[in-house]
């Protein structure tokens, strides 16, 4: 099985996924479509134990969800399940969050947006010190809706989560350490090795062992299931009440103005903040 906006490497019983998706990895339509694929391959491949999800652009991990892709598919019903309005980002997630396998995420350079709230799915979260994480969307007048809101107050507690959301602003991998949001920011030079130590580590355990840590962590995080879907239809639905609204429409035309391009997104809180009018 090949894939357009990420490729493959199998080291043994570790999986290498390189997310590569010019010029600014995006995570659109395409990847997260990909992603489901990806995932529903490794629920049936008990060869694989550790998935290190890392990315070929040194800049980026993943910019943010691809802004044209969003007000394409902002109108659609969102997928059906046992609880109410959870969308395609949440669903995307949370298969990922039920995978037999250990999956992590190594950041370097920047992971905004969708991009942070797909990897809040993942088992581990490491990053360089000098990475850089932001839920820019209340800057643009909505909320992280693919299950960043919720996945952040669960991870930092309310207060810095409010801090983290409606700051709107880039916090460093050290940052992000002390909030709970990755396990460990590490030197750049030192990252690489430590997550290969750790996959190394964990590949030799045996799936049973692994399997039966992840039933008891499932076992005792179970009274979260219903509150956590209540708050990520609860994201949903606030996400749907603003699509409208000429705040969105007028942060989301603006940065579309831009054409999301890579000089803009470096800083991208700047950029935000140098084009988006306040509200008051």
């Amino acid at each position: 099985m090949s894939f357009s906006t990420f490729s493959l490497k199998q080291e043994g019983a570790v999986l290498r996924v390189t997310l590569s998706n010019p010029p600014i990895n995006l995570i659109n339509i395409k990847m997260t479509e990909e992603l489901f694929q990806l995932g529903g391959r490794l629920f049936a491949d008990p060869g694989v134990k550790v998935v290190i999800l890392d990315s070929a652009d040194p800049d980026f991990f993943i910019a943010h969800f691809d802004l044209e892709d969003l007000v394409k598919s902002a109108a659609d019903p969102s997928k059906a399940s046992k609880y109410p309005d959870i969308n395609v980002l949440q669903s995307l997630a949370l298969s990922w969050q039920a995978l037999p396998q250990v999956t992590i995420a190594k950041v370097a350079g920047r992971c905004r947006g969708g991009g942070l709230e797909f990897i809040l799915g993942l088992s581990m979260r490491f990053a360089s010190v000098d990475a850089q994480f932001c839920s820019p969307e209340a800057a643009a007048g909505f909320l992280a809706a693919g299950g960043g809101t919720t996945r952040v107050a669960m991870a930092a507690g309310p207060a810095r989560a409010l801090e983290f959301l409606l700051s709107a602003r880039d916090f460093s991998g050290v940052e992000a350490e002390r909030y709970g949001l990755v396990n460990r920011a590490l030197p750049p030079d030192q990252l690489d090795a430590y997550v290969d130590d750790l996959a190394a580590r964990i590949a030799r355990r045996s799936a049973p062992v692994i399997a039966m840590h992840r039933e008891t962590f499932k076992q005792a995080y179970a009274p979260m299931v219903d509150p956590m879907f209540a708050a990520l239809a609860a994201e949903n639905e606030g996400f749907r009440s603003v699509i409208g609204g000429a705040e969105f429409a007028s942060g989301v035309e603006a940065m579309l103005a831009l054409r999301q391009a890579r000089e803009h997104e470096l800083d991208l809180p700047a950029t935000m903040a140098r084009i988006l009018t306040p509200q008051p």
